[in-house]
């Protein structure tokens, strides 16, 4: 009877965490758990646009491994951000060493961005076998923001291709998209996870997926960056734990204190969001099975719900 009924998925932000999706997607699918619409921001809206347009977790899966070999992948840069050093060092120290590799230092601090907009292009368009909402199997959402308002941008027609960029573009790595008095960023920036964006689609059974990296050791010696960083990072979990908690089941995959950039634990990811799935199976079927009721498709009718 779970056919009968409408499920909706959240996919938050994360970077390289958003590998995470897919096994949650996995998940679902072999326990014969349909999605019959998605909202995404940042890595969750490449995950999303990806499967929206195919409905196949396993080719979202071969295909975004197959990315990240591709020299299109290599092309953005994205492996000097990370070194194996002991500590976890914070985003703009790693950008600082980037830099150091690959730009002057004194033209870098007038720069929008680290890593060209059209590169990021050329990669999403690698990653989706569709360029347009209208060619898409089941209704999807992209978020992003409006630095110049604090506003949540939200799209779901038009663009595909140009939706996901915006999602996408790393505030300090991405150049913003300035367009009518628009500064357009991540869409994380404003909603880590973008439940209010699903809530419009009046789903019978909303999941939200939270990758926001939560492990946090104590900070001991550090620098004026370093503790900008950790702000960063407890404001943004616990904006996502807000907005999450407004869907109906919460999954979120031990994604660890691993940084957004970290794509070569991609297949870790895959596997912590299969796990994380699976946990919350329970949850969302006896949730399927009490609103497969007459009482509920009643109350559902008059509004209630």
């Amino acid at each position: 009877m779970s056919h009968k009924l409408k499920i909706g998925i959240a996919l938050g932000g994360g970077g390289a965490r958003g590998a995470a999706h897919i096994g949650v997607l996995q998940a679902l699918e072999s326990h014969g758990i349909g999605i019959d619409t998605i909202a995404g921001t940042s890595a969750g809206a490449v995950i999303g646009a990806m499967y929206a347009a195919t409905l196949n977790s396993d080719w979202v899966r071969q295909h975004y491994l197959d990315y990240l070999n591709s020299d299109t992948f290599r092309t953005m840069g994205i492996h000097h951000l990370r070194r194996d050093t002991p500590e976890k060092d914070s985003f703009f120290q790693q950008i600082g060493r980037f830099v150091k590799d690959r730009l002057v230092i004194s033209l870098a601090v007038h720069r929008h961005g680290i890593v060209d907009r059209g590169k990021l292009t050329q990669g999403i368009r690698y990653l989706l076998p569709v360029s347009s909402f209208n060619e898409l199997k089941i209704p999807l959402t992209i978020t992003s923001t409006d630095l110049n308002s604090g506003k949540e941008i939200v799209t779901s027609s038009g663009d595909l291709v140009e939706a996901v960029v915006e999602s996408s573009s790393i505030p300090g790595f991405i150049k913003p998209l300035e367009e009518k008095n628009r500064l357009i960023v991540d869409g994380a920036v404003a909603a880590p996870v973008p439940v209010k964006a699903l809530l419009t689609y009046k789903n019978d059974v909303s999941i939200a997926v939270d990758i926001a990296r939560r492990e946090m050791k104590p900070l001991k010696e550090f620098s004026l960056l370093e503790l900008m960083s950790r702000v960063g990072q407890v404001t943004g979990v616990k904006l996502a734990d807000e907005l999450a908690s407004q869907a109906d089941v919460l999954i979120q995959p031990d994604v660890g204190e691993a940084h957004w950039s970290e794509f070569s634990q991609s297949e870790t990811f895959i596997i912590a969001g299969q796990e994380g799935a699976k946990a919350a199976i329970p949850k969302i079927n006896k949730l399927l099975n009490e609103r497969s009721g007459l009482r509920y498709r009643l109350r559902k009718s008059l509004g209630f719900n």
